[in-house]
């Protein structure tokens, strides 16, 4: 059953090395340059072609000064057909208990408004509406790759195996297994450097709750799926379903399969100090649950001590394991459940990965500072402008090692951020990496940069000089989400000539940073006329 798989990845990871040691392998770096040619100064290898994979790769050619990467080899390896990471269609149908290749469903649309989630001066294509579905944000990554002339970089069909340090916490490279997909032909590469952007909404999460397994054998009809495998709504009609949990993949899949089911509910856990629930009123056709406490094998429990007998489905929107195969296989990623702040070797308890220098730098004691990155660890972020800082981090470090302080000072800074997190009341490795705090997404990536800013580098190329990293118009975005949905939705529902009207000559940042403050006035005026208006829904957290 699903909730197994756990136990069933962790399986496969152990037994990954033994098949990995039996393959006959070529090290492809290993081979003479011909003649007259120099070898690579710096060799990066960056693994995934999502937001975070890109937006490294952009950050590397199209920001670092080419005599600051001359000489450099890079490579972007991606297992999939093309660029978009989770915004990329799987091309075949999910067939549980295998994985899909993303949790993308035809009918998903972003949750925040798209000038908020772009690269630093490159929007969207014009034409595109503010909250626009998955094709136009996989376009969007083919554009920044033809924009930036980044296809020679990228391996497409490439699979990451195993990734395994030779050297020591000195010196060394890295020896990156990887396998040709449409070939079925494995290769060894050397790398100096290793940027890890391969996300983490693969491996789905689904709590332990007693007597599942019971209720799943009450009745032959009952059947239970995590979200990774929602695909259209008219799966479930004539159904009674419980949604569990409060993400906007929840939400989303609650309102797509209300209209055709018997009865939807959603189980959501209850508020605390440090972690508010979502905005998370009853949709229509829906009714709000708690926290399930227990299943019988007629029944589902709830904390309330509240019971339905009639369900036949539930849908598991409880998340995902923060896993890195490759970098487990290779053994410099332990899965470890009682995690602690002081470990040095780098670990997972499936939800942090840790020690991480501002979510991004490894400090693992097992090779220098520098030889391994990641793009894409924090949560609840917008992430292209959050990937692009942690790139420009990553690339200017890269060229100019001597910026980076020393392992024990970014181990103490690391140390220092956590005790403040506890000292506020949340437990780090619980929250792994969510930016806690009102605007602490926009604190976050502003702070890579003032890291740049702050060794001399503003004005560099894509790091600002006497100015914030994130500009004011993007905060903006992010305050106000709640009324720039609820306006754009109105919108939409006066027709598409309503909609062009909107989008009609909105090409740059700036005209799309000024559509989105007319909105908000907009819908303010509208709700005001109805009698609606409530000033509170004019602030919000962040997406």
């Amino acid at each position: 059953m699903l909730h197994r798989m756990g136990l069933l990845a962790r399986l496969a990871l152990s037994t990954l090395g033994l098949h990995f040691a039996s393959l006959h392998l070529v090290d492809a770096s290993a081979v003479q340059a011909p003649l007259g040619v120099s070898a690579p100064s710096k060799r990066i290898a960056i693994v995934g072609a999502g937001t975070g994979g890109v937006g490294a790769l952009k950050a590397l050619i199209g920001d670092l000064p080419e005599e600051a990467r001359q000489g450099w080899e890079i490579v972007l390896f991606e297992q999939r057909r093309d660029v978009g990471g989770i915004w990329l269609p799987d091309p075949n149908p999910p067939n549980p208990p295998e994985l899909p290749e993303t949790p993308l469903y035809p009918r998903l649309l972003t949750n925040t408004p798209h000038p908020t989630m772009t690269l630093p001066n490159f929007p969207f294509r014009p034409g595109t509406p503010l909250y626009p579905r998955h094709p136009a944000v996989q376009q969007y990554h083919r554009d920044i790759v033809e924009h930036w002339n980044l296809s020679s970089y990228i391996k497409f069909n490439h699979e990451v195996l195993e990734t395994r340090w030779r050297g020591t916490s000195e010196a060394g490279r890295w020896q990156v297994a990887v396998r040709d997909r449409l070939q079925n032909e494995t290769s060894v590469s050397q790398f100096d450097h290793l940027i890890v952007a391969s996300g983490h909404n693969h491996y789905p999460f689904e709590p332990i709750i007693p007597g599942r397994d019971l209720w799943e054998a009450g009745a032959p009809n009952r059947k239970t799926l995590h979200s990774i495998y929602y695909r259209q709504p008219q799966d479930y009609a004539g159904r009674n379903v419980v949604v569990v949990g409060g993400g906007a993949s929840t939400r989303d899949i609650a309102q797509q399969i209300a209209p055709l089911t018997n009865s939807t509910y959603v189980s959501l856990k209850p508020a605390t100090i440090k972690k508010p629930a979502l905005p998370f009123p009853p949709m229509p056709g829906t009714e709000n649950k708690p926290r399930i406490s227990h299943f019988t094998s007629n029944s589902i429990v709830f904390t309330d001590n509240t019971t339905l007998t009639h369900i036949d489905t539930i849908v598991w929107g409880t998340g995902y394991e923060l896993r890195i195969p490759f970098l487990t296989a290779g053994g410099h990623l332990d899965i470890v459940p009682t995690q602690t702040d002081q470990d040095e070797h780098l670990s997972t308890n499936l939800r942090r990965v840790h020690p991480v220098y501002q979510h991004v730098l490894s400090l693992d004691t097992a090779y220098p500072v520098g030889a391994l990155y990641f793009i894409g660890l924090p949560i609840f972020v917008s992430n292209a402008i959050s990937d692009a800082a942690q790139g420009l981090f990553a690339a200017y470090t890269l060229a100019y090692p001597e910026l980076l302080d020393s392992r024990g000072e970014l181990y103490a800074d690391l140390l220092a951020d956590e005790t403040r997190l506890r000292a506020d009341g949340y437990d780090c490795a619980y929250i792994g990496h969510r930016i806690p705090g009102d605007g602490g997404g926009t604190r976050y990536q502003d702070g890579l940069v003032e890291y740049l800013q702050a060794r001399g580098l503003g004005g560099h190329p894509g790091v600002p000089r006497g100015r914030k990293f994130t500009e004011q118009w993007r905060v903006f975005g992010v305050d106000y989400i709640t009324s720039l949905k609820k306006g754009w939705v109105r919108i939409e529902s006066r027709g598409e000539e309503y909609v062009r009207e909107w989008l009609d000559g909105v090409e740059t940042e700036e005209q799309w940073a000024d559509l989105m403050e007319r909105l908000v006035k907009w819908e303010r005026e509208q709700e005001e006329e109805e009698g609606s208006y409530d000033p509170l829904a004019y602030t919000g957290p962040e997406p």
